[in-house]
Order: structure tokens, then sequence, then C-alpha cells
């Protein structure tokens, strides 16, 4: 699904994508040993809002 990305705050159509990685990992909950995931984020170029969050693996959150 193609969607169009504009930023809420600015109007700026020009959207970065950015990753936290690391420490910043998204853990499960109640998986103990599990590494989590990734998050990635798409970011405003001109105001630096941070539009969307999401999972890299969203695989690792299944039950």
């Amino acid at each position: 699904m193609f969607e169009e990305k504009k930023c809420p705050e600015c109007g700026c159509e020009e959207i970065g994508k950015g990753k936290l990685s690391g420490y910043a990992n998204l853990a499960p909950v109640g998986k103990f040993f599990s590494m989590g995931s990734a998050i990635l984020a798409d970011v405003c170029t001109n105001c630096g809002l941070i539009i969307r969050l999401r999972a890299e693996k969203p695989d690792k959150f299944k039950s």
C-alpha cells in the first residue's frame, strides 16, 4: 500500500528515515530472553518532528 507522507506540523513532504537500536530496542512484554526489535522512525527533514515509530521486526511480538 502506497502512502503519501507529509509532516502534519509544517507541511514538508521530504520525510527521512531513522533507526533506534542498541539499548533503545523495544522488548516484548513477558519475553525476558527476547532481544526485541530496533525501532524505525519517519522524521520530517524540515522541523524534525517524528511522524511515526514502528518495530523493525514485528514478528518478535507474536505470542
